[in-house]
């Protein structure tokens, strides 16, 4: 018997965008609420792959209904791009195509303000990381002559510091920034709760408390790995007949994630393997860290929270922030990891053991 003996109609951990199931981050949220709310211009939402950035997004199109919206899985590779965009939107008049009429880059705010008349437009970009400088440049041009528009652009963490450091301009208007970081334990269990109750099943069912928290522990409450997690321990109950995933299912789960291989940079943001010089300007706790990885090797979460600087509110949010910067740190190539027992233990990539050696 398979998922169907929880009363599930499909498997609810599926990689998939669900926007109707999005959780928590309500600060963030509040934040972008309260940035379309007053008509501020642009807002820079970042995240690593796989935080929830492109749910969030269309949970912004979809619970905005009175107003204009325009959403773009991925921005242009050329400024040119965005005449088509708004022309295929809000299309031609009978004699602007009877004429070959069409808007130019530099006409193209006289037309889309003509196109408004005066409505509130919501743009939202996704992987802004993936395009260029010019076309980011362009896309302030844009929103500064547009009347009524709010922009939300969201990238990988790489963006920001990228915008700081060549768009000077585009940087200045940023109004609102919220970073995507990981759910709370009990956001990890809402999380869990509301995918299963979408296929039909009964709140956090087959999952105990006491598997949730630990799923909250191995993972960090990052919401891709939560959902992979899921997914792996719900298969292996069905392959051993059990009805219930206890935390006992994950000490004997085991698993080895090797540090990320970076693609080979197609745009002009892409990322570049780590050097010398970008880990000497690394923010404080993130050198720390990698400071102590490099004269020990496999350390958990915990165990980091214990040696690094900096004064948290309590063990849970030193093990929180160490979880989230860890996170980062693995998907840039700095730190990889590896599964043993009940947590996940990091240690420096070669490329980066390397320069701590030199050093």
């Amino acid at each position: 018997m398979g998922i169907e003996k929880w009363g599930w109609k499909e498997d609810p951990f599926t990689l998939k965008i669900e926007p109707n199931l999005f959780t928590g981050y309500d600060e963030q949220v509040s934040a972008i609420n309260r940035h379309i709310e007053n008509k501020h211009k642009i807002a820079l939402v970042t995240g690593n792959t796989g935080s929830g950035k492109t749910t969030l997004l269309k949970w912004l199109e979809m619970n905005n209904p009175n107003i204009a919206k325009l959403y773009i899985s991925k921005p242009p590779l050329k400024p040119e791009e965005f005449v088509q965009i708004f022309t295929d939107i809000f299309g031609l008049s009978f004699f602007d195509r009877l004429f070959g009429k069409t808007p130019t880059l530099w006409t193209l705010p006289t037309y889309i303000n003509k196109k408004l008349k005066g409505t509130h437009l919501l743009f939202l970009i996704d992987e802004a990381h993936e395009t260029s400088r010019d076309v980011l440049e362009w896309l302030r041009v844009l929103v500064d002559q547009i009347d009524s528009v709010s922009l939300i652009i969201a990238g990988l963490p790489s963006l920001e510091s990228n915008i700081k450091s060549s768009l000077e301009t585009f940087e200045q208007r940023i109004t609102t920034r919220v970073a995507l970081t990981a759910l709370s334990e009990s956001e990890t269990k809402d999380l869990l709760r509301k995918r299963i109750e979408a296929v039909g099943g009964s709140g956090t069912t087959p999952f105990t408390d006491a598997a949730i928290a630990a799923i909250y522990q191995r993972t960090g409450g990052f919401p891709r790995e939560v959902l992979k997690l899921a997914d792996k321990l719900v298969h292996d109950a069905i392959e051993k007949g059990q009805n219930v995933i206890d935390a006992q299912n994950l000490a004997d789960y085991r698993e080895f994630e090797p540090a990320p291989v970076l693609e080979e940079p197609v745009v002009a943001f892409a990322p570049k393997p780590p050097s010398e010089l970008q880990v000497a300007n690394l923010p404080r706790k993130q050198r720390q860290l990698l400071e102590i990885l490099a004269k020990t090797d496999w350390l958990t979460p915990t165990a980091l929270a214990e040696q690094i600087s900096g004064s948290y509110a309590s063990k849970g949010h030193a093990i929180r922030s160490i979880n989230n910067i860890l996170h980062r740190l693995m998907l840039e190539g700095y730190v990889q990891r590896e599964s043993k027992g009940k947590a996940f233990m990091y240690a420096l990539t070669p490329k980066v053991r390397t320069l701590f050696v030199k050093a």
